[in-house]
Order: C-alpha cells, then structure tokens, then sequence
C-alpha cells in the first residue's frame, strides 16, 4: 500500500476523530478553513475552476468568478462537514429527515408506485450530492442502488467512503459492468442513481454542446431509458442555509422510440438530459463542482 494513501487516510481519520468532539459549529468552521486553504494551495485546480466558469459565464466578471469558484470550495467543506457528523453518530436519523425540504417528493413517489419496474435517478455534483442516498436509504422503502467511481486511494474507500454510501442501505456499483447492474436491478423495481455532469472520452463517450462549449458525455441514462423503458427521475439536493437543505425532483423528461437509429436517438435524449443539468448549474453556480475537467481542457487551451 503507498504511503501517500496511508497519510491521506492517517489525516482524514484525524479530521472525523476531531469531529466526535469539537463543537458542530467548530467542526463546519474546520472543514470550511480546510476548503479555504485548499483554494488557496491548490493553483492548478483553482484556475480550473475559473476556466470552467469562464466557459459558462464568459460575460461575468473575472471578480464575479472568483466568489463563486470560492464559494463553491466552501460548499465541499459544508458537505464533507456534514458527512463527518453523520459518521462520528451526532446526527441522528430524525434530525438528518428534519433538515430537508422537498420539491415534487409526493409527485414521484405517485409516479413511481404507478412504474412496472424500478426508477434510475439522475443528478449531479451539485449542492450535496451525497446526502441524497442518506435521504432515500431513510424515506424510501427498499433499497437504493449507486453507480460511483472509486476512490484513488483504496483506504479511504473501503475504511471511510464505503461505510458513508452503505450506512443507509444504499448498494454500490463500480463503473465496470454497471450497466447490467443496473438493469437487472431495476428490473426488480430498485431505484438506481448516476451522475449526469461526468466526463466520458470516446469511444464510450460522444461530444455535445454543455454551456456553451463541446464536452465530452456518456450516454447511459439516455440508452437505459431507449433500449429497457427505464423511467429516469432528475434529482437534486441544494443547500438552503446551514444544515438547510432542498430536494428536488422535476418532471421526468420523457421520451418515445421513433424510429431513428438508436444512436442518434441516444445523442438526442441525452442532449436533453445535459440541458436539464445545465438548467440547475446556472440556477446554483456557487454548489456545482467547478474544479472538475468537465470540458476535458488542456493546460495550453483557452
């Protein structure tokens, strides 16, 4: 095992270790000083953020961009906060429930007892994205399946990561293989859960237009919903204020087989699909993960 990841996991058990005593005011100030710093050191990934940013919001100024991709670190350091809590035991079950809102909960649980089969939910590194298993695994009746990619260091995976994603009943899926993960268990009439706003190079992968600029997309909710009929749910989980957050499920964008080669027909939903995620970026700018390679760019491209 490398040493680097025995120090990163050494420190992140420091930081949940401090979490199980300091006052949660003083926990939420911790990871937010963390996120700070991180802005701060990290240079190739802070001026990522703002050539992301540029790339959305080419008319903002550059002061503009700079609040937001701040503000979007402290977002994490709020998240990571909040997941600290949850795994040193100082938030309970009730209380978790007690603070979220939602929008359009009772119109798909509606919907969703009127489904043969099961439902794939699709949503992004927007607000906090991780509080939705914790949501479903409590308000949902059976259990919730995730595709994630795995963690760079295997520690923090099997030690930290996975007992958060699993704490609520939620089963993982690595990327290999996923797909027939998926289906099989929604066939079963589970509720499995992806992200939109991921990076996928071809040959998996195809380029559309996402704000304003060719990106680098996969398919798969689109193809799951052409090729098996899977109804696939939108969600999102924003933050409203401290401890404050919002569930939101728009309508499903629906769509009908027509004809065309099931590629095209792919692009097209998927399109819409990444139109949606877009929607929710520009309406939240400051809780989407800016510092992530969306657009695949290079250190020389503008």
């Amino acid at each position: 095992m490398a040493l680097r990841h025995q120090i990163e996991y050494a420190a992140a058990a420091a930081l949940l270790g401090m979490a199980r005593f300091l006052p949660e005011r003083g926990v939420h100030g911790l990871f937010q000083g963390i996120a700070r710093m991180a802005y701060l050191a990290m240079g190739q990934r802070r001026e990522l953020a703002l050539r992301n940013l540029a790339i959305v919001f080419p008319d903002m100024s550059p002061r503009e961009r700079r609040r937001i991709a701040v503000r979007s670190y402290q977002n994490i350091g709020d998240a990571l906060a909040l997941n600290a809590l949850v795994m040193a035991n100082r938030i309970t079950d009730e209380r978790l429930l007690g603070m979220i809102e939602t929008d359009g909960w009772e119109d798909f649980l509606r919907r969703k007892a009127g489904y043969k089969e099961g439902v794939l939910a699709v949503t992004g590194h927007l607000g906090n994205w991780e509080l939705l298993p914790h949501y479903a695994g409590l308000a949902l009746d059976g259990q919730l399946h995730a595709i994630a990619r795995q963690s760079d260091n295997p520690i923090i995976e099997r030690k930290l990561v996975m007992p958060l994603r699993e704490r609520f009943g939620t089963k993982v899926f690595y990327k290999k293989h996923a797909l027939l993960h998926v289906v099989k268990a929604v066939r079963r009439g589970a509720v499995c859960a992806l992200l939109l706003d991921q990076k996928l190079n071809p040959p998996e992968g195809f380029y559309i237009d996402f704000c304003g600029r060719r990106a680098p997309t996969g398919g798969t909710p689109a193809l799951l919903q052409i090729r098996f009929g899977i109804p696939v749910q939108p969600v999102f989980m924003v933050r409203t204020g401290h401890q404050k957050y919002r569930l939101i499920l728009p309508e499903p964008i629906p769509w009908e087989e027509h004809g065309d080669p099931v590629e095209e027909q792919v692009r097209a939903l998927t399109i819409l699909h990444q139109n949606l995620m877009e929607q929710m970026i520009r309406r939240y700018p400051e809780q989407w993960f800016w510092m992530h390679n969306r657009w695949g760019l290079k250190k020389d491209e503008p």
